[in-house]
């Protein structure tokens, strides 16, 4: 039942946007239509702390690990592990948004040992640092006086 949970929340999430663009949302559903594929998703949902190689994401999955590797970016559209560092980044940005803590908490709570690995994963992926990103989030919210 906490599994199903899970995927109606990743779901709602989707749905609602999470800056996630129509075929990636596509993709991401037809992942968890995909029995293998899914079992390895709520596994990276459930613990996003985690060091996850594709070979523990595999045996989740019960595959061999090129298979499962193959498989997840035929459906998902990108490598397990690629997947993840998006994820995480997603969350963070949402934890950005609400004025969440402060950044090595953040840090640490999105799967990263230091603020600095995850400032440069997030500059990376997000095109900008996370001072920057939750700066102009907040600039979007306040109301035009």
């Amino acid at each position: 039942m906490l599994e199903r949970l899970l995927e109606i929340m990743l779901v709602e999430a989707i749905r609602r946007g999470s800056g996630h663009s129509g075929e990636a949302r596509r993709r991401l559903l037809a992942g968890l239509a995909d029995r293998q594929v899914a079992a390895a998703l709520r596994a990276l949902h459930a613990d996003i702390t985690r060091q996850w190689t594709v070979q523990q994401l595999a045996d989740v999955a019960g595959s061999s690990r090129s298979a499962f590797a193959e498989r997840f970016n035929r459906i998902v559209g990108m490598p397990p592990i690629d997947y993840l560092t998006h994820w995480r980044m997603a969350l963070a940005k949402d934890a950005l948004r609400s004025g969440a803590g402060r950044l090595s908490e953040l840090a640490f709570a999105c799967g990263y040992q230091s603020a600095s690995a995850f400032s440069t994963t997030f500059s990376r992926v997000v095109g900008c640092s996370p001072a920057r990103d939750a700066a102009e989030r907040g600039a979007q919210r306040e109301p035009a006086g």
